[in-house]
């Protein structure tokens, strides 16, 4: 099947939350049932609101609508179904251009989806702007919050979101700051003679000992794609996928930390050691700078 281009099209993530604690309470068969038996719902749902089901899996359900407002009603049709306790929902929807092969989506529209569906809490579903500025039908109570760091996005979103209506008693007011955080435009990575610089068009920097890393370093220690660095809302993210680790010894610091298969967020400056402390390692360090 060849893929097919879709010009704009909105797009639902939903999520089961509470299923661990459900395995825990009913056993693993009943749990497994109430599971199957939501997202055959959902899935339900989804098609008598003009959605396409794309996938059903684990506790999720990826969809698509030809508009936003269809997407929200499915939303709002999945989030009031009874849920056995301590079952809930949670949901995320964006729109633009995505691309579509059999079961598959591709495209940055599906990726921001599943990061609305994130950042949404319990019963919450929350929407782009772009999303919520397509909404054709009035009477929505949802509230604008502006500058939200969003995983994978250099710049900060405003998004919507509507609220647990379930089981709210009273609606939290909310004040956006008067005052925007202090965001950094770069991070410098000196290597030998090599400078890379990570900033809000560079947004990542993979690092290892593969041909296709930003900054390549050979060492039997390093892995192939050893780490990359991101960028999210003006800071800095290390992000370690390595066999040895990553040692990092921020200025000012008690000493090297060592980062396996984690995150740790860079600042100020210091020096990075892959995949051993850094007084063994004095001609592979890279040094990091975070600046405006």
């Amino acid at each position: 099947m060849s893929i097919e281009r879709q010009a704009n099209t909105a797009v639902l993530f939903a999520d089961i939350t509470g299923s661990s604690k459900l395995f825990v309470d009913v056993g693993d068969d009943r749990a497994r049932e109430v599971v199957a038996t939501t997202l055959e719902s959902w899935s339900e749902l989804a098609e008598e609101n003009q959605g396409h089901v794309v996938q059903l899996r684990g506790d999720g359900m990826l969809s698509t609508f030809p508009t936003v407002d269809a997407a929200l009603v499915a939303a709002l049709a999945l989030r009031d179904l009874p849920y056995q306790p301590p079952l809930s929902m949670h949901a995320g929807i964006h729109t633009g251009p995505i691309l579509r092969d059999a079961d598959q989506l591709y495209g940055d529209v599906v990726n921001i989806a599943a990061r609305m569906a994130d950042i949404a809490k319990r019963f919450e579903i929350v929407l782009t702007e772009t999303a919520g500025q397509q909404l054709s039908t009035a009477g929505w109570k949802l509230r604008l919050i502006r500058k939200v760091p969003v995983k994978g996005q250099a710049e900060t979103m405003n998004i919507y979101l509507l609220a647990n209506d379930k089981e709210r008693v009273t609606e939290t007011l909310y004040r956006p700051p008067q005052h925007t955080k202090t965001v950094h435009n770069k991070l410098d990575l000196h290597y030998g003679s090599q400078v890379f610089v990570v900033d809000s068009v560079t947004a990542t920097c993979l690092i290892g000992r593969d041909q296709a890393c930003s900054i390549k370093v050979e060492h039997q220690r390093v892995s192939r794609r050893h780490a990359f660095i991101e960028r999210v809302s003006g800071k800095f993210f290390l992000h370690d996928h390595s066999t040895n680790g990553t040692y990092v010894d921020d200025d000012g610091g008690t000493g090297p930390t060592l980062i396996q298969r984690e995150i740790y967020q860079l600042k100020r400056q210091g020096v990075l050691s892959l995949g051993l402390e850094p007084k063994d390692n004095p001609d592979n360090l890279i040094r990091f700078v975070v600046g405006f």
